[in-house]
């Protein structure tokens, strides 16, 4: 007998769960340490799944796609190039499984768009409602200590922890984008209460939460899914202009609330809203992501193509001393992450499939679904700029992947229905006269 388990409308048999559970969900930070609450088994964890995923890549190379394969077939040539500069350098098979680490979203967002492609998944709707239920059971049992004051909080074992009265570190409330983004469709094309009430409440966590790199990833995602939307007529403008009106109205009536009975408040909310324009500036916790860039750039304009690869753990931090020695930069930008370690060659090839969404952005011929991951996945490259990405993103770029890989399969599929109806139809008439 197949066991069948239904969660948010969407109905599961047991390898389905199996493998969304331990090779997806538990990717979530937040979600994984409900599950299990310490950091150094979670990472253990990770790093064996990676190299598990990666076995099963290679293994099903030969089932891969071509483009798939032309990926996988690069990020292998670059984990031999470093095995041999391991042995050579450093006795050891591999000096620093980092590194690897760095890489493995490569082979992650292929393992995911192969899975939903072998497994049919249609996710967005469960993520949606995953996220949205995630984050208020998380709060439930962490948030007591929440506030706007932003006073560090020292914690024996930090997780997906922000460090601060925030709790909830900026990765995972970055992910509520995506729940954002499916309400605000549904309810822009149906107009029903049930939409618009998730909608508001994702849009004041994420205001409340107030990392302003999740506040400009997600600007930057309504801003591509309006876009997209009114390009590929799924929203018509109207309905867009009208929410639009409505939203410029209530958040101007929601301002002069708040400067009437609690000025203090906006005017603490728009300071932290400057820093977004600034980033550099002196009093601005954003200042130590500028700092990095001024020292490392120079430092990678010395090994453009590959990077430092080991010898970036052997060296000492030059701007901070409280990191173990040999435990690498502890970088906080992605995109100088893989700059230093890999150089542009692996800088390209971790971002490209974010480039290539980037140029399906304009497509005519997007579905819903694609609309949203697509939006979702490009306020990447805005978050990049703040944070490394965590693995669960690269989870859903694809996904983001399988659907737009779905789309023109759809349409075959619907077109051979067509034809067989019109053949069956002549058939009967034939029979008839």
């Amino acid at each position: 007998m197949n066991y069948t388990l239904k969660i948010f409308n969407y109905q599961f048999d047991v390898k389905e769960i199996l493998i969304i559970f331990f090779t997806y969900l538990l990717m979530e930070n937040i979600f994984s340490w409900l599950i299990l609450p310490n950091s150094i088994i979670l990472l253990m964890y990770e790093k064996i799944l990676s190299l598990v995923i990666f076995g099963f890549i290679l293994y099903n190379f030969n089932n891969l796609r071509k483009s798939e394969q032309i990926f996988i077939g690069l990020m292998v040539l670059v984990l031999i190039r470093l095995i041999f500069i391991s042995m050579v350098d450093y006795g050891t098979i591999f000096q620093q499984l980092t590194l690897f680490t760095i890489l493995f979203p490569i082979a992650f967002t292929i393992y995911i768009k192969c899975i939903c492609r072998s497994l049919d998944f249609d996710l967005l709707e469960f993520f949606a409602k995953f996220y949205l239920i995630l984050y208020v059971v998380f709060m439930v049992i962490y948030g007591r200590e929440f506030s706007f004051s932003l006073d560090s909080v020292q914690m024996d074992d930090y997780g997906p922890f922000s460090g601060d009265s925030r709790i909830i570190h900026a990765r995972s409330i970055f992910m509520m984008i995506i729940t954002l983004l499916w309400f605000l469709h549904s309810f822009i094309r149906d107009g029903k209460l049930k939409y618009l009430l998730p909608f508001l409440f994702c849009f004041v966590v994420i205001i409340l939460h107030q990392h302003r790199s999740v506040w400009a990833s997600a600007i930057f995602a309504l801003g591509v899914y309006i876009f997209m939307a009114t390009r590929n007529n799924l929203i018509p403008l109207a309905k867009i202009l009208k929410f639009m009106l409505w939203s410029i109205f209530i958040l101007g009536l929601g301002v002069f609330i708040l400067s009437q009975f609690f000025p203090g408040l906006l005017t603490f909310f728009a300071e932290r809203f400057s820093e977004i324009l600034d980033p550099s500036r002196e009093d601005g916790t954003g200042k130590f992501r500028a700092d990095q860039r001024q020292v490392y750039f120079p430092m990678v304009l010395e090994r453009p193509f590959f990077g430092w690869t080991f010898e970036g753990f052997e060296m000492k931090n030059p701007l901070v001393d409280w990191w173990p020695e040999k435990t690498g930069q502890h970088f906080h930008e992605g995109y100088m992450e893989m700059l230093f370690y890999h150089g542009f060659f692996g800088l390209l090839l971790k971002y490209a499939y974010l480039l290539y969404l980037t140029f399906k952005a304009f497509s005519k011929r997007l579905s819903q679904e694609s609309v949203v991951m697509i939006a979702f996945s490009m306020a990447g490259l805005i978050f990049s700029f703040s944070y490394v990405l965590p693995l669960i993103f690269w989870g859903h770029v694809g996904l983001c992947l399988y659907y737009l890989e779905r789309e023109p399969e759809k349409k075959v599929m619907k077109k051979e229905v067509q034809e067989t109806s019109t053949d069956d139809y002549q058939l009967t008439n034939y029979k008839y006269q």
